[in-house]
């Protein structure tokens, strides 16, 4: 029996007699029901405009804010270019990188990194770099200890600067080596505070006076580093 039962709901399954066709109305309703949906969607996402009025002119409601914020936009401007300007002047004003030293000193630092040997003494001993100087030059040049965390001295060389030899003391901050020319100052020059400035070929440069030395730093790394450096050799000890 249970075999017939089974046989015959298999049969029933298949020829389509248990099939109910839906009313016709239902699918009526169906596409009216979404269409009514669609709209209502359609109406919750529009943007709503607002009235317009005949005597106004449309295009005067937004200027008052777009003068007052052009007017402080440019207060704001005037403001920052004051402040970056009276930072900047004493900087570079003191520091001309068009000068023919400058220049050779900017070209004597690029060499040095093309070089295979960019350092003639490789030592951080302050007991071997500054005694190598004696005899290879008429004057001993300072070398310094920078009272800063990140800067290292490496070594010296000797190089050839507005007609004469002088010492590069050699430093490196990470990757990238700070090359320091020292040499005598010129008659009447007095103490000056370091001025950092950026050379046309991307370099940072800093000049000053000291103890009646004048110091060139150069380095390929950026000049907040090199004006960190420069303060940190003006407060460190002679080695």
């Amino acid at each position: 029996m249970e075999n017939n039962d089974t046989a015959s709901l298999d049969t029933r399954l298949t020829d389509g007699s248990l099939y109910q066709r839906a009313p016709v109305h239902l699918r009526g309703q169906v596409l009216a029901r979404v269409r009514a949906e669609a709209e209502d969607d359609a109406r919750r996402r529009a943007p709503v405009r607002p009235a317009r009025r005949a005597s106004r002119n449309p295009f005067a409601a937004p200027w008052p804010f777009f003068g007052g914020a052009f007017a402080g936009a440019t207060l704001s401007a005037l403001v920052l270019g004051t402040m970056l300007w009276f930072q900047v002047v004493p900087l570079v004003s003191s520091v001309s990188t068009g000068s023919p030293i400058a220049q050779e000193i900017v070209s004597s630092h690029v060499r040095a990194l093309m070089s295979d040997r960019p350092i003639d003494v490789l030592s951080s001993d302050k007991h071997t770099v500054k005694p190598w100087f004696n005899g290879r030059i008429d004057y001993a040049p300072p070398v310094i200890d920078p009272a800063g965390p990140g800067f290292a001295l490496v070594g010296g060389r000797l190089d050839y600067i507005d007609h004469r030899p002088v010492a590069v003391v050699v430093y490196r901050y990470l990757k990238h080596p700070i090359d320091v020319y020292v040499f005598p100052e010129h008659k009447g020059e007095a103490k000056t505070e370091p001025a950092v400035t950026q050379s046309d070929d991307g370099y940072a440069l800093a000049k000053w006076n000291h103890d009646g030395m004048t110091f060139w730093a150069v380095t390929d790394a950026s000049g907040s580093v090199l004006r960190q450096f420069a303060q940190a050799m003006e407060t460190g000890a002679p080695r």
